[in-house]
């Protein structure tokens, strides 16, 4: 009997070890139906979207010089084209937007004001003017000692891209920042890292060819974005002529604004802001601007080729200018775009299927936010978008043969699941967090039975089960060698009583027959 309980209390056991291994490897197979690669589900065609207007426009402006081209949507921080715009360059007529905003900047920490304030040209200023003998090198011509308006010295900076005007205004701002010239290119520095330009340097204000002083195209046009915001200083530049000293007509180096020294690339569109080249055998840069249906574009061109001067000092443009291409590019993105709403916080993008929830099993997913872009109306039907789960609270469930996205009750309302990113003709324009679109309570019973599956599928199951193995086992070897050796017992305890009773019998003795009594004797005693 005691035999049959112990091998009953061990089936017993082996049972009981059976159902929790039986829980641990649905939850082992569970884990690995989930895995990894439940972060990114779904990829389809959002499109939408219809041309305002019925214009139409193609894909690109057709630029074919090969030069460094960037346009930039102000309004919504959007590169909307790009040629070459992550190389690094000279920022040549850049650094004295730049240099313009830091001017500006200072006069106002300083309480001043720039049609009020005179400035003393110094010799400083010459000095770091360039190379003022060589008629391509833009200068007014200042002399040493000279006092001018701070507002004549912006704009002969801006419309003439005059170096010495900017230089005199560099000297004199860093005087009031009680340095010198190069503390103020510090400040220009300064700035450029509060823009959070990263491959941008500044030696000199004017831009004035020099080793160490770079920049790239996006970010001259992201410089250019920033002046923009600058009323004053952009009005200052769209202009045609200036009086320079209330006398001398100052007409504009941008002949996008003036066709005065080279005809024929006039545009009435464009919006200032400043252009040249870098030295006499360099590159020509062209930032402007232009607005339509109240939004802003900044348009740059750079490493573009530089004018021509002939014997009788006629200017011109050849081949691959960046006045050519800058008409191109107005034109094109006035009317190539439109914006289009490529996000809508109430258009589903997935669904989940919610566990333990109390009478809801599914939960939309949409974005958090509406999303507009500017999209070239090409390509509105192009328009792509992914969805990737955050695989720390979706995972994969199965169900029916199929696998599904699901999330543990309770979800929240606008409860952050995953990320939305959206492509237009496969380059990412957007990116959008992905929500739930409605509150799931849990279910209690159902929330419990999953908290006791959790806990059957935890590591500290798992060592239990070990440990309890581990026990089973060693009390199954314990019993084996008790078995063994109380089995081991008996054979010797019964051949033991054979050789005394062989020996009783070859003993030789006789038995003594014990007396009978009879029934007669019995009961006579």
């Amino acid at each position: 009997m005691r035999s049959a309980r112990r091998a009953a209390l061990l089936l017993a056991l082996i049972i009981i070890i059976s159902v929790f291994c039986a829980a641990f490897a649905g939850a082992e197979e569970s884990s690995e139906a989930s895995g990894t690669d439940s972060s990114a589900v779904s990829e389809e065609v959002s499109g939408g979207g219809t041309s305002q207007g019925g214009e139409t426009a193609p894909d690109d402006p057709g630029i074919i010089s090969g030069n460094a081209v960037v346009a930039y949507c102000l309004d919504d921080g959007q590169f909307i084209y790009t040629v070459r715009g992550d190389e690094e360059v000279a920022p040549t007529v850049a650094a004295k937007l730049m240099a313009m905003m830091v001017v500006y900047d200072i006069f106002s920490e300083k309480h001043l004001g720039l049609a009020s304030t005179e400035v003393t040209v110094t010799s400083t200023a010459v000095s770091n003017s360039g190379n003022i003998a060589d008629v391509r090198v833009p200068v007014m011509g200042l002399d040493v000692g000279d006092v001018y308006k701070a507002k004549d010295l912006v704009s002969a900076s801006l419309v003439a891209n005059a170096n010495d005007a900017c230089a005199a205004l560099a000297c004199y701002c860093g005087d009031l920042l009680n340095g010198n010239i190069l503390t103020f290119v510090t400040r220009m520095n300064e700035k450029a890292k509060e823009l959070g330009l990263e491959h941008t340097h500044f030696v000199n204000s004017n831009g004035l060819d020099a080793p160490d002083q770079v920049t790239t195209p996006k970010e001259a046009a992201l410089i250019a974005a920033a002046f923009y915001r600058y009323n004053e200083l952009v009005a200052l530049s769209d202009v045609e002529l200036f009086r320079f000293n209330e006398s001398s007509v100052v007409r504009s180096k941008n002949y996008l604004k003036s066709n005065y020294y080279v005809a024929g690339y006039l545009h009435k569109e464009a919006i200032g802001l400043i252009a040249g080249q870098k030295d006499k055998n360099g590159d020509y840069c062209l930032l402007t601007a232009t607005q339509k249906d109240g939004r802003t574009y900044i348009l740059n061109v750079m490493c573009a080729s530089g004018m021509l001067v002939d014997a009788d000092r006629h200017y011109s443009f050849g081949f691959g200018n960046a006045y050519t291409d800058m008409h191109k590019l107005i034109d094109w993105v006035r009317v190539a775009f439109e914006y289009v709403k490529i996000a809508s916080a109430d258009r589903a993008v997935g669904e989940l299927r919610v566990n333990a929830g109390d009478s809801v099993d599914h939960v939309l997913v949409v974005p958090a936010a509406d999303v507009e872009r500017l999209i070239v109306r090409s390509k509105v039907d192009k328009i792509t978008h992914k969805l990737v789960y955050d695989d720390e609270l979706v995972f994969k469930t199965a169900a029916n043969g199929s696998e599904y996205d699901t999330v543990n009750a309770p979800v929240a309302r606008g409860q952050k699941v995953g990320t939305v990113t959206y492509y237009c003709d496969g380059e990412q324009i957007a990116a959008v967090d992905a929500v739930t679109k409605e509150a799931v309570d849990s279910n209690e019973l159902l929330s419990m039975w999953d908290k006791f599956v959790a806990f059957l599928k935890s590591s500290t199951m798992k060592t239990i089960l070990i440990v309890l193995g581990v026990i089973i086992v060693l009390y199954v070897i314990v019993a084996v060698v008790s078995a063994v050796f109380r089995g081991a017992k008996k054979v010797k305890g019964k051949g033991g009583k054979g050789k005394r009773g062989g020996k009783g019998g070859s003993g030789g003795g006789k038995t003594k027959a014990l007396p009978e009594k009879s029934m007669h004797d019995t009961r006579e005693a």
